[in-house]
């Protein structure tokens, strides 16, 4: 079934991070909040660097694990409140006016069309996950030599989603396409992504960064033009169930719009991606080094922050959480619909 194909795609990538987990320090590994707070220290621009260093080593001199925590995600949460400069602000505030312009197509059909209950929770559950990827955008772009291959990457995706159909309205929403386009689609670009990204960049963690912006950059783009294209022809052209009213076809085409393009498309290719940098790196083993983690050098001094903060076990727990989370929610709209 399509819709479970990305959580297939998110379980493989959390079993491969549990089998091979990133290297860290053994002295610090289990210590969560400075892991932490070295991610967000990653995020800082060059500017600011000597306030990460602060924080850290602020850090340093707090005991107890409670006001570690506490220090900690305030830190973190100032850090993501700072605003992103030059083409990372640019690129953020151009996703999420489209993410906006998507979701307001979304309410005004729904309202001229009549929308019930359960069509209306499942709206919000992709407004919800509309917001996440703007989130998770706006870490994307901090990072250093991801936005322009990743933005170029996200038009690559979106292309190859939307030529198959002519690039027009009625082929988006009725025309089904030819059996070479899935390929395309969900297989050869975002491996395609992920390799060039990771070739662009010299770095498998640049790569994946670069196909995860790409694979967001794209869904949010192509939920946009789709539910524009529901707003514009309604239930015309061909119907599922001949028996169904107008509002039962327009509620029905903007929830497989909002499935594909923010669930299957982007976690698809994100994880396509993913995988095609890792095979990259295979190939040529120097793409594979990273930042080594940043440990204090002494109770009073650290070193420079690094990005790469967080290790393989939180980032498999984040990914097989997804997949839960992610399986719960279409269980729950499969519920409502029925």
């Amino acid at each position: 079934m399509p819709l479970f194909t990305p959580l297939v795609c998110l379980l493989c990538m959390g079993l491969a991070a549990l089998r091979h987990p990133a290297a860290a320090d053994p002295a610090t590994r289990d210590d969560a909040p400075l892991l932490l707070l070295r991610w967000a220290a990653g995020l800082l621009p060059a500017q600011r660097e000597e306030w990460g260093q602060a924080m850290l080593g602020e850090l340093d001199h707090i005991a107890g694990r409670a006001r570690r925590w506490r220090f900690a995600t305030g830190c973190a949460g100032a850090v993501l409140l700072v605003p992103p400069r030059g083409r990372a602000a640019a690129a953020l505030w151009a996703i999420t006016a489209m993410a906006a312009a998507g979701a307001g197509l979304y309410a005004w059909t729904g309202v001229r069309y009549g929308l019930g209950t359960s069509d209306w929770v499942l709206a919000a559950i992709a407004l919800v996950v509309a917001v996440g990827y703007i989130l998770v955008v706006g870490v994307q772009v901090r990072r250093p030599g991801v936005v322009l291959p990743g933005l170029v990457g996200g038009l690559l995706v979106a292309v190859a989603w939307l030529v198959p159909n002519g690039f027009t309205f009625y082929g988006l929403i009725v025309t089904v396409p030819h059996l070479w386009a899935p390929l395309l689609q969900v297989i050869v670009v975002p491996l395609v992504t992920g390799v060039a990204g990771t070739l662009w960049s010299g770095s498998a963690v640049t790569g994946r960064r670069i196909a995860r912006l790409a694979a967001l950059s794209a869904g949010v783009g192509v939920f946009l033009y789709g539910t524009l294209a529901i707003a514009v022809i309604g239930a015309a052209g061909a119907q599922i169930d001949a028996t169904w009213t107008i509002s039962a076809n327009v509620a029905d085409r903007l929830a497989t719009n909002a499935v594909f393009y923010l669930w299957f498309l982007p976690v698809t290719t994100a994880a396509l991606g993913w995988a095609a940098a890792a095979a990259t790196a295979r190939v040529r083993p120097r793409l594979a080094t990273v930042a080594a983690s940043t440990t204090p050098s002494s109770a009073g001094s650290i070193a420079a922050p690094s990005g790469r903060a967080l290790n393989g076990r939180w980032s498999s727990r984040l990914l097989l959480a997804c997949t839960v989370v992610g399986a719960l929610v279409i269980l729950a709209g499969v519920f409502l619909k029925g």
